[in-house]
């Protein structure tokens, strides 16, 4: 069985070196700038931060942080160790982070809307928003489990093979 634990309030963000500033999830700070239709919106790195207590969880589980969607790419640091980076704006991804956990842990997501030949696509008609727009949390899974490591995936695939008629 999977528990959640959402992980949307409270984060201390910081926009081009300035003053923190407390924010909740799902954030952007384009929602102003990215409005007039011009090109000239901010593209960038952004900091979000957050103190986050250790979830409760049982020597037979794993845990594992996940962001359903970050624009464009990011570095995530907790506890002062980088865990994760992720190039695309637009996939979930995760890592686990059970062997990192401490009682009260510090998570820093770097974040950067711009231009950058390894996120996809280039050139729109839209803005590029900069933030983490969907959902984080951690996701605590039994130690036997789906692959939650293949690309942000949800750990298992089905399909199907149908035979042709005779």
């Amino acid at each position: 069985m999977r528990r959640i634990v959402k992980l949307m309030e409270d984060w201390q963000f910081t926009y081009q070196g300035r003053k923190k500033r407390l924010i909740d999830l799902p954030h952007t700070w384009n929602a102003v700038d990215g409005q007039d239709g011009n090109d000239d919106y901010f593209r960038g790195t952004c900091v979000y931060e957050k103190k986050i207590p250790m979830p409760e969880f049982s020597d037979e589980e794993r845990v594992y942080l996940q962001f359903q969607g970050v624009n464009a790419s990011a570095k995530v640091i907790l506890n002062g160790i980088t865990i994760l980076t992720h190039d695309n704006g637009y996939s979930t991804f995760r890592t686990d982070v059970t062997d990192v956990l401490k009682e009260m842990n510090e998570l820093r997501v770097e974040v950067d809307n711009s231009k950058n030949q390894e996120v996809y696509p280039q050139v729109a008609d839209f803005t590029f928003y900069g933030g983490i727009y969907r959902d984080v949390e951690f996701l605590i899974v039994h130690k036997t489990h789906f692959d939650l490591d293949y690309y942000g995936g949800p750990g298992l695939q089905v399909s199907t093979n149908v035979k042709g008629k005779t």
